[in-house]
């Protein structure tokens, strides 16, 4: 009997379920491992409207990893292959309970500290807050590969790192620029 394995794509292209990316090697592993970094920085380009082949861009940031990505991939070297592909991302520190970022931030990609380790997260502002409850006016945004398989994971800045990050702070690249690829009005259609 087949089993029907779900996909680790959302509906609109996204990858959301890392942990099952195994047919992506990065490094001496499979994706499933050690990818978010590269599963973000794809997050990332696909919200900015770019055409993105998984396999191309773990092959890509790879190479530019300590130890062929045994660790997993460094935030310096992520940003330097996002500056590569026209993003120049600006580096914020930010404490979890006062995590708000800059005004006008489009998108941009977390390094944090979850329940089993670091780990890279991909995420976009959403144009509508409706989905997500109004914390003093902090704007809403649509996190990837979060929450293994969840598509929509939409909170506030603060809201995502009081509840997920096991640090009392976090690092952030954030894209200032205005998306090139219009998002949906109505992020709660989408999966």
């Amino acid at each position: 009997m087949e089993q029907n394995q779900r996909s680790y794509y959302s509906s609109d292209g996204y990858i959301v379920d890392q942990a099952r990316v195994t047919d992506i090697r990065y490094g001496a592993f499979t994706s499933d491992v050690n990818g978010c970094g590269w599963i973000a920085a794809f997050n990332f380009l696909k919200a900015q409207g770019n055409a993105v082949n998984g396999k191309t861009l773990a092959d890509e940031l790879i190479r530019y990893s300590i130890l062929r990505g045994l660790a997993g991939t460094d935030l310096f070297r992520l940003k330097r292959m996002l500056r590569r592909h026209g993003y120049r991302t600006r580096l914020v520190f930010r404490w979890n309970k006062k995590a708000r970022l800059p005004g006008g931030t489009d998108a941009g990609v977390i390094y944090y500290v979850h329940r089993d380790g670091p780990h890279f997260v991909a995420f976009t502002r959403l144009l509508s807050a409706e989905p997500v409850p109004d914390e003093a006016g902090e704007p809403g945004f649509r996190f990837f590969n979060a929450i293994g398989g969840k598509g929509n994971h939409f909170d506030t800045m603060r809201g995502f790192l009081t509840a997920h990050n096991v640090i009392p702070f976090a690092l952030i690249l954030i894209w200032p620029g205005e998306a090139k690829h219009p998002r949906s009005e109505n992020p709660a259609a989408l999966d």
